[in-house]
């Protein structure tokens, strides 16, 4: 119990004084804190509500600023993938370069098959070939004259060719030369719809994102078919025109960006509606795509933030007011649970001091990062003693002379295994104390990696009672004349060995020797009681001496001794052991009148019986042989055979 107190007190130290000091249960500081909490709070819910009020136009920006950065992802998107487009109707022309030689060998029914199938595979309007002065045949086997000097400048420089949109068709162009061995023969060309191309990469039609390709005359190659698209049957120059801009950006600069082949960022507004353009070339010709954003989406989308904000603003104001609430309680619960808490330790603190001053225990704390020992006086509560760990080392105690060399190790053991953080049973030393030994019991626990406390507890007068009744215990199982076992233990440890250990252990045998003294009844009637006591005496003693000390030897009553042999060699063993008793019990006593002493033993050999009555009757049984055949002698009996008597 004062241990334990002792343990509450270390860990509770922050709440009142280890030495007995007057405690403090005051809630002041703690009203101060919880003042201090409440203010925090308050100071919180006021700075949430700025940060948001501040922050909001940043919110808007950054929304904006992410969905350019995805309406620069579209037109990225838009642009690769008319790039691809573009190369791959390219690349399908000059696959089928085979059909030009065709043309030239005259086969024009095959080239004209040919040039059909192409043309359904990869959806061209008409498909045909050419050669340098312009000659050419379409798919349908009509042959004309291509007269357009700059698509047939390009094909002689053996360059590919693409046209801007035509007027009328809404279509383009597109022309691979035909080289043989360095020299250009020819072309295949192909016109294929814009249409197509816009129609597999255009967005939804109500989306708040779209984009419209213009060509280096600033035709729209696709017009958008978005419900958000101002565009109608005009340049992009002319309805540009129409729109303010803003941030000072003017058409003529958008203009020159476009001629100089840059990329470009634009916001204007049209009958009451914004748009965020976008503008970067394509790397055909001097096509440029332009991706737009509406203004009305954004507003809308933040709005909805701006609401969604709110309502997140509201909820945390509430729950951070249900929190102060619920708080508050605990607070003021923790308050009296606390002052009730130091008020007990308060009591356990005068208890544990009172319990110190009316005992030698001694309790003290281990600092093992500072290797100090704080040892607290059980006389004077206010009064502690500092040591250097060193001077409690098992090395140092032992050169001291302060622990006996005998417990030397039990107390290295117990020191290491607390230093190292593994959990000890309390262990007895003895110590030198103020000059004098003393039995102490050192009793420890970690609080944590460099913080232990102990106590050292008086154990001179446990130790005194555990030796008292250590020996009357011993006296219980000893014959007080012979100093032999009683009846009592020799058959409680008789019994022992029967139920746990097997009769042919290790090929040996066991048995259970019974004595009876011949003419003892005959020598304490004639030479006196004093005289029988001293051949008891003897007995003892000789039997003693004969048996080894693994056997047992006991006294059962008046001259009826016992003897149990443990794993003797063999039978062989055991009659040798018989007559060595024989032989040293025969002794004469007396002067005057004399008396000669002897023994007749029966022995019962051991074969499994499981109780002492069994062996005891079996012995019995040999004894009674033995008398009968005229005593001083054995008789050995092993299960139901019984050897002859020996002298």
């Amino acid at each position: 119990m004062v241990f334990y107190c002792f343990k509450l007190l270390i860990f509770r130290g922050n709440l009142y004084t280890i030495l007995g000091r007057e405690t403090d249960f005051g809630g002041q500081k703690m009203k101060k804190k919880t003042a201090l909490v409440f203010s925090a709070m308050a100071g919180i819910i006021l700075a949430t509500m700025l940060v948001f009020q501040l922050n909001f136009r940043r919110v808007y920006e950054l929304i904006l600023e992410k969905d350019m950065e995805q309406v620069e992802d579209t037109s990225n998107f838009v642009t690769e993938l008319l790039y691809t487009k573009i190369q791959n109707l390219f690349s399908v022309l000059s696959s089928n370069q085979k059909i030009f030689w065709e043309h030239e060998d005259g086969n024009l029914e095959s080239v004209v098959q040919r040039l059909k199938k192409i043309k359904e595979e990869e959806r061209f309007d008409t498909i045909g070939v050419m050669d340098l002065q312009g000659k050419s045949m379409d798919d349908s086997g009509e042959g004309k004259v291509i007269t357009d000097t700059q698509w047939l400048d390009s094909i002689r420089k053996n360059q590919r060719y693409i046209s801007n949109i035509e007027e009328v068709s809404d279509r383009i162009l597109l022309a691979v030369p035909i080289v043989k061995n360095g020299e250009v023969r020819g072309a295949i060309w192909g016109y294929y719809s814009v249409a197509l191309i816009a129609d597999e990469i255009e967005l939804s039609k109500d989306s708040h994102r779209y984009f419209q390709i213009v060509d280096d005359s600033g035709k729209y190659i696709s017009d958008s078919n978005n419900v958000n698209s101002f565009a109608e049957n005009m340049s992009v120059w002319e309805e540009l025109q129409r729109y303010e801009l803003s941030d000072g950006v003017t058409v003529e600069e958008i203009y020159e960006n476009i001629e100089q082949g840059k990329t470009g960022y634009f916001h204007f507004t049209f009958e009451g509606q914004g748009r965020y353009v976008t503008y970067e070339p394509l790397g055909i010709k001097n096509w440029y795509v332009f991706s737009v954003l509406t203004e009305k989406y954004l507003g809308s989308y933040v709005t909805e933030i701006e609401k969604i904000f709110s309502r997140i603003l509201m909820g945390t104001l509430g729950i951070i007011l249900l929190s102060i609430g619920i708080l508050g309680f605990f607070v003021y619960k923790t308050m009296r649970l606390t002052k009730e808490q130091n008020e007990s330790l308060f009591s356990k603190n005068k208890l544990l001091f009172m319990a110190l001053k009316y005992t030698k225990d001694i309790p003290f704390e281990v600092d093992i990062a500072k290797k100090r020992v704080s040892i607290y006086s059980n006389e004077d509560s206010g009064k502690m003693l500092e040591r250097d760990l060193e001077e409690f080392t098992p090395e140092y105690m032992l050169k001291k002379d302060l622990i006996e060399k005998k417990q030397y190790r039990e107390y290295k053991e117990f020191c290491e295994n607390i230093l190292s953080g593994k959990p000890v049973k309390p262990v007895i030393i003895k110590m030198k104390m103020g000059g004098k030994w003393n039995y102490n019991r050192i009793s420890m626990e970690i609080l944590n990696q460099n913080h232990i406390i102990g106590f050292l507890e008086d154990y001179n007068e446990l130790v005194l009672q555990n030796r008292q009744i250590q020996e009357i215990s011993e006296k219980a199982q000893r014959d007080a004349l012979t100093g032999l076992y009683c009846r009592g233990y020799f058959v409680q440890e008789v019994e022992k060995i029967l139920t746990t250990v097997s009769c042919s252990h290790n090929g040996t045998c066991s048995a259970l020797f019974l004595l009876d003294l011949d003419c003892f009844k005959q020598a304490n009637d004639t030479l006196g009681h004093m005289l029988g006591d001293r051949i008891l005496k003897d007995t003892g003693r000789i039997l003693h001496s004969v048996v080894r000390g693994s056997d047992l030897v006991g006294r059962l009553g008046g001259d009826e001794f016992v003897v149990f042999i443990r794993e003797a060699r063999d039978i062989a063993a055991l009659r040798k052991c018989a007559e060595k008793i024989n032989a040293a019990l025969k002794r004469t006593y007396g002067e005057e009148k004399t008396v000669t002493v002897s023994a007749s033993i029966g022995i019962a050999v051991w074969t499994g019986e499981r109780s002492f009555a069994e062996l005891y009757k079996m012995a019995d049984t040999a004894l009674y042989k033995v008398k009968e055949s005229g005593k001083d002698g054995y008789n050995l009996l092993s299960g139901s055979h019984v050897e002859e008597s020996e002298k």
